[in-house]
C-alpha cells in the first residue's frame, strides 16, 4: 500500500475571485466544478501535473485554525513565472537564491502563500 499523490484543498472566501487568480496568475484550467444555490463552491484546477481545489469557506471553516502556511509550487523556469507575474501587476517579493533552489513568493486573495520554485541544476 502506498499514497499515489495529493491535492491541496484551499477554502476561499470568494471563490470566483480566487478561481480568476489562479487563472490568470498561475495558468490553471477548470477540471470539474459545483454550483450552488449561492454560486460557484467547490472548482478542481490543474496546471501541467499540479492540481489543486478551491471550496467555499464555511461559518465553520472560516473559525477554524489552519496548519497550512504555504503551498510550494515548482516550475521549469523562475526567472520567466517571475518576470510573467510582475508583468502583468502581481505583487511578489524579490528572488531568493541558495545553494539548491531560487524562488518567490506570491499571495492570493485570501492571504494563502504561494512560494515559486526552481531547483539549481
Amino acid at each position: 500500500m502506498r499514497l499515489l499523490g495529493s491535492v491541496p484543498v484551499l477554502s476561499c472566501s470568494d471563490v470566483e475571485q480566487s478561481l480568476d487568480f489562479y487563472q490568470q496568475a498561475l495558468q490553471f484550467v477548470v477540471l470539474k466544478q459545483r454550483v450552488g444555490d449561492e454560486g460557484l463552491e467547490w472548482v478542481y484546477l490543474q496546471s501541467g501535473d499540479t492540481l489543486l481545489m478551491l471550496e467555499k469557506a464555511t461559518r465553520d471553516s472560516a473559525h477554524q485554525s489552519t496548519t497550512l502556511n504555504r503551498i510550494y509550487l515548482y516550475t521549469d523556469d523562475v526567472s520567466a513565472m517571475r518576470h510573467f507575474l510582475k508583468a502583468k501587476g502581481y505583487d511578489i517579493s524579490p528572488m531568493l537564491k541558495t545553494a539548491y533552489m531560487e524562488e518567490f513568493d506570491l499571495v492570493d486573495p485570501d492571504g494563502q502563500r504561494l512560494s515559486i520554485g526552481q531547483q539549481n541544476k
